[in-house]
């Protein structure tokens, strides 16, 4: 159960594109790591035979032409597994193309008798990125790419995923196995989304939707919506189910803290697709509302949970800015594990050189991991009592407000140095992103041997 927030370039602070999303899980998350690709998947010949790629889910695509380097996060290999390009989660390409993946989504039984979902090796959330960033020259193109693919091989879930660059944002939703539908976000307004279609109210005419060859027929022959409109389109109508109150509760919560001054009662049955929030927004907001916890009253003591339960496996918000030089254009704010436990560290999409604790692929609980490091102490702090988890929130927050200020003033410093050196500016933004690191997982491991020696009140021994 997760939750998608992405920022059109005109809502957010300094003209930048924000693309936003908590990965929960039902269970406790296997840790993920952070990669660089310099080559994709396929350009090794394990997984090419014949001029056909198979991925890991066991989809066979043709190889594709382009052999574009990303950043990615993915899942950890479990024991004894071959590690494999699986569940990557979210990344940037050398392009400068975004992919955040995937949101659940529930579709209706008449949509899936009609086409129905395959029940292995078709297009699902596990291999999205690994498909599309290797090959997207734009966010327009990755949602293209994605939607042949859909259309041609089927997929095996129905997932919203958002497609980004510096200039613009898309999300994309299928329905069924081949159908499918995206949507380009406004420059002025913002989406989010909730485990549940969202998409409708769309003009299927319009410059800012791509979708499925014969969509509407399709829908209209099999009555899927009373009386299909090209105009207005509702396409989570036609292939959703009524949202659930967990996924509504959060869309309410968002919105509401994106956009004050709009009276929404909480549990409507839909709500806004895309909205103008009351000022522009910024890498602060989103981080508040990922870490929402149910704080307004009318919703108090009715839902089941936040936005950021304990069992998210990783929260990122990617930082997309035109007027950075290509190389500095793509930073990801990540935090490991849940945010209410975990800082967001400041990743420039040029860092290529993981630091060791960042780029374990080992189980959570093994080595001397950035996931291990916040995980335990994040669960030292619960168990200590609310007074020690509140501080720990307390400390990663005045953190994080350091580094943003900081950030703000390293980007005029990074242009500075590019004119002189781009070898030297992005050199310092992948020294600055290792050192913000290090100093927080050094730091998490400080604040947990407080805490096992018994100064939850963040005091060292005399």
């Amino acid at each position: 159960m997760c939750i998608n927030i992405a920022i059109g370039r005109e809502a957010a602070a300094e003209n930048r594109i924000l693309v936003s999303r908590n990965e929960d899980c039902a269970r406790t998350p296997w840790s993920r790591y952070v990669a660089y690709r310099s080559e994709p998947e396929y350009a090794s010949g394990r997984v090419v035979r014949d001029g056909m790629w198979t991925l890991g889910n066991g989809l066979r695509v043709a190889v594709p032409k382009t052999r574009f380097a990303y950043s990615a996060m993915p899942s950890a290999a479990a024991p004894g597994e071959t590690p494999r390009h699986l569940h990557e989660g979210r990344g940037i390409n050398e392009n400068n193309v975004a992919v955040s993946t995937t949101g659940t989504l529930q579709i209706n039984a008449l949509a899936n008798a009609i086409d129905p979902l395959l029940a292995e090796g078709g297009i699902d959330g596990s291999i999205i990125p690994t498909l599309i960033l290797p090959q997207a020259l734009t966010a327009r193109h990755g949602v293209e790419l994605l939607g042949t693919y859909l259309q041609k091989h089927g997929a095996s879930e129905a997932r919203g995923v958002i497609v980004a660059d510096p200039f613009e944002a898309w999300y994309l939703e299928n329905g069924s196995a081949h159908h499918w539908i995206a949507v380009r976000i406004p420059a002025d307004s913002y989406l989010v989304v909730a485990n549940g279609l969202r998409i409708h109210g769309i003009d299927l005419y319009g410059p800012d939707v791509l979708h499925s060859a014969g969509l509407f027929e399709f829908v209209a022959e099999y009555r899927l919506l009373e009386r299909p409109d090209r105009r207005r389109f509702d396409f989570a109508q036609a292939f959703g189910v009524p949202e659930t109150s967990h996924g509504l509760d959060r869309i309410w919560l968002a919105q509401k803290y994106l956009t004050p001054s709009l009276q929404q009662g909480p549990r409507q049955p839909q709500y806004p697709l895309f909205l103008k929030p009351d000022g522009e927004l910024c890498v602060t907001d989103v981080m508040a509302v990922l870490r929402a916890a149910c704080q307004w009253m009318e919703l108090e003591g009715r839902t089941p949970r936040p936005s950021a339960p304990r069992k998210t496996a990783e929260s990122h918000i990617i930082c997309l800015n035109a007027k950075m030089p290509t190389e500095l254009q793509g930073l990801i704010w990540q935090a490991i594990g849940t945010p209410l436990g975990a800082p967001y560290l400041p990743l420039y999409h040029a860092l290529q050189e993981i630091p060791h604790e960042l780029g374990m692929n080992a189980p959570s609980q093994e080595g001397n991991s950035a996931y291990r490091a916040f995980g335990e102490l994040f669960s030292l702090a619960g168990s200590a009592g609310p007074g020690a988890l509140a501080a720990l929130q307390a400390l990663w927050q005045e953190q994080e407000q350091e580094l943003v200020f900081q950030q703000r003033h390293l980007e005029s410093m990074l242009l500075s140095m590019y004119h002189q050196s781009p070898q030297n500016a992005v050199a310092f933004a992948q020294h600055y992103s290792t050192g913000s690191i290090l100093q927080l997982v050094e730091k998490a491991h400080r604040e947990r041997h407080r805490l096992l020696n018994g100064h939850p009140d963040g005091t060292d021994d005399a």
